[in-house]
């Protein structure tokens, strides 16, 4: 007969169980023999077996609470028979009266603790409320009754995952694909918990393994050869496309994934011709492109990477990546009107595509667009909202455009929520000092930049220049000389290092340093006065 079934999803693991009895209650009677209980369970009580077909009927169609009336008739009359507490149970789960269905499973289980009607639909019901732990019991029970039925073992096994015992978990879906190894994504997923628990020996095997049995897989494989480049087991990763190539056939799915692996071992030329000969055998895939695309730029290959990139956009235009992977040329370039020419036509069709919305930002900011970056660093904010490059470019363009208020919030938060971030120690006292308020807590934030990147050039240079604002020439001296040496091309560094010597009555070593500063930013009239200056 047609029966109501109920099923529980738990996390990819899918179980399927029939609920309602798939045969008539049998009449047990108390104290009888096991001949006596055979016969009976062959001839069950004529009436209490009427009741319980009209219940079964009443609830294929959706009348819970009458078949329960039915099936209570039934009980009556054959009260010891599990398999109508297991229906019962079911209506009232149905009319969403958990606690009664907890009872009748409670009671066909005490009948037949081996029922497993009985014991799927309890351990359904208590996946669907969330008891994980409570369904650990049935599925085991399951699972016992059932050593080789690989529904319990996976369903055991999420629920290790849940409780993230990854090893077990991994290996209750290494026992499942044992029983079922055409099954290969139980392997998979083995692999993957493999992964999670950082056994990358173990990942490595099976993925070499799922590689071998569907060699024609490339994700097998690209996971296999990122596990070898992460072992540095280059040799092996070598050595075992080599071999599949002259068991399966030249394919450029493999030749590709050689290329990144010699890209990775450091043997870029040989890497570049492989990735090269599968875009020539393979035009259509994009993924090849992308990966001589890092090579080149790796590489300073602007010109390849250029090529590279038009290519993609000429044969995927739908495919946002090839728009970005060309802007990044272009801002390798500081080509930032190149890059708003590119990529603001695709701005919306792209409006989801978090890189797309920040390059544009980050273009449009650096030609004092600040209206138009605002926009689009919004825009890329809402799609990432803890992005601290966002964050970080949004809190320095409110600098600029003297909106403190808007850069002191972003800062806060940047720094509640990570007390490790030096850039935004850094960024929020050089806002501070350059207002000319609050200049101890500005040292103090500079302080906390320092003594996490104490060789960071642009941080000393801000923690020296709080001390000149502070009239500690000394310190200021010290620490942006120490910027300096660092990294003397910072026409900034160099101008404020010259105040602290002026302010020293040092003239001539700080107009030097302002003629050094002016090669450097030539347009600037500050520094041309100061470098004039008699």
């Amino acid at each position: 007969m047609n029966k109501i079934k109920l099923h529980f999803i738990l996390f990819g693991a899918i179980v399927l169980t029939g609920c309602g009895s798939s045969k008539p209650p049998a009449t047990m009677g108390e104290n009888k023999s096991s001949n006596e209980v055979a016969q009976e369970e062959k001839a069950p009580n004529p009436e209490g077996l009427r009741h319980f077909m009209d219940g079964q009927l009443l609830m294929n169609q959706g009348d819970f609470a009458m078949a329960i009336i039915e099936f209570q008739q039934a009980i009556t009359l054959d009260p010891n028979v599990g398999a109508i507490h297991t229906a019962i149970a079911e209506c009232y789960w149905n009319l969403g009266k958990a606690d009664l269905s907890e009872k009748h499973i409670s009671l066909a289980l005490k009948a037949d603790p081996n029922d497993e009607q009985a014991l799927q639909i309890y351990a359904d019901q208590l996946i669907l409320q969330k008891k994980y732990d409570d369904a650990q019991a049935p599925f085991e029970s399951l699972h016992k009754l059932n050593p080789d039925d690989t529904r319990y073992i996976i369903a055991l096994a999420e629920l290790q995952k849940v409780k993230q015992n990854f090893t077990e978990a991994m290996n209750l879906y290494m026992n499942a694909y044992e029983l079922e190894p055409d099954r290969l994504e139980l392997l998979e997923t083995a692999g993957r918990f493999a992964i999670r628990i950082k056994d990358e020996n173990k990942a490595k095997n099976i993925f070499k393994s799922l590689s071998e049995l569907d060699p024609n897989q490339p994700r097998y494989l690209g996971i296999y050869m990122d596990l070898v480049s992460r072992l540095q087991y280059f040799d092996e990763g070598e050595a075992f496309i080599q071999k599949m190539n002259q068991d399966h056939g030249v394919s450029p799915d493999r030749n590709a994934q050689l290329g990144l692996l010699l890209y990775r071992k450091g043997d870029t030329k040989k890497a570049s011709k492989f990735l090269e000969s599968s875009i020539e055998e393979s035009p259509g895939n994009p993924n090849y492109y992308f990966s001589l695309f890092d090579i080149y730029m790796d590489n300073s290959e602007i010109e390849k990477a250029a090529d590279l990139g038009d290519r993609l956009i000429a044969n995927f235009p739908e495919d946002w990546r090839g728009y970005y992977s060309r802007s990044l040329v272009l801002m390798e370039q500081k080509d930032h009107v190149g890059v708003i020419d590119l990529l603001s036509p695709v701005s919306e069709p792209f409006q989801k595509v978090f890189s797309i919305q920040y390059l544009l930002g980050l273009s449009h900011d650096q030609l004092n667009q600040y209206t138009r970056a605002e926009n689009y660093f919004k825009n890329a904010l809402s799609l990432r909202p803890e992005s601290k490059n966002v964050m970080h470019s949004l809190a320095i363009l409110y600098d600029e455009i003297d909106e403190f208020e808007k850069s002191d919030e972003i800062y806060v938060k940047l720094i509640e929520s990570d007390s490790s971030d030096a850039q935004a120690f850094n960024n929020y006292a050089y806002s501070l000092v350059e207002r000319n308020v609050e200049l101890d807590r500005a040292l103090d934030f500079a302080k906390k930049a320092i003594a996490l990147e104490p060789e960071n050039a642009s941080y000393l240079d801000t923690i020296g220049w709080i001390y000149f604002k502070l009239n500690n020439l000394e310190q200021a001296q010290s620490y942006i000389e120490a910027s300096v040496k660092i990294a003397d091309d910072n026409a900034v560094v160099l101008e404020h290092l010259g105040d602290v010597l002026m302010k020293a009555n040092q003239p001539m070593d700080a107009k030097e340093l302002y003629k050094r500063a002016l090669e450097l930013d030539r347009d600037n009239e500050r520094l041309k006065e100061k470098a004039s200056s008699e």
